[in-house]
């Protein structure tokens, strides 16, 4: 959640098979890659422009710019003038995207998704824990049922 919570759509995937290199090889520490490949896909291209305005708005009130907000359709049509340009190459697009992200308002950005991926990744493993303990939980009551079962089936042959 840490990384999906943070204006780099399109490279996540590629930064967790970073991380699960690093942390499995390097550090030796348990980390799943399915788990955080999945996570990712909270955010997506459906709901891009929405987790990026988002973060520009948090930014731009972290950064104290109370008078430079820009409204939400201002900031889609920057990001739409990028994406619904058919004669560029995946590439042109990547470029043009960081050169807005880092000219425009990637600083805000970068800088409000901070505390969003940091909520969200503080969440995200709440509730992964949680699922995993009451899934253990429910996986062991179903063993020990059946092997209650069997030892009562024996008893009674």
């Amino acid at each position: 959640m840490l990384l999906a919570m943070t204006p780099t759509i399109g490279i996540q995937m590629f930064m967790i098979a970073g991380t699960w290199l690093f942390l499995t090889k390097i550090v030796k520490w348990d980390f799943s890659l399915i788990a955080g490949l999945g996570w990712t896909w909270t955010s997506n291209v459906f709901t891009m422009i929405p987790l990026y305005y988002l973060f520009y708005i948090t930014g731009q009130i972290m950064l104290g710019n109370w008078g430079d907000i820009s409204g939400f359709e201002q900031f889609s049509q920057m990001v739409g003038q990028i994406n619904s340009n058919p004669d560029l190459t995946f590439w042109e697009k990547t470029s043009m995207w960081m050169v807005n992200l880092f000219k425009g308002w990637g600083v805000p950005m970068f800088l409000g998704s901070v505390p969003w991926a940091i909520l969200s990744s503080w969440l995200g493993y709440k509730l992964a824990y949680n699922y995993v303990v009451r899934h253990r939980a429910k996986r062991l009551a179903r063993m020990s049922e059946r092997s209650q079962r069997k030892a009562h089936s024996k008893t009674t042959v």
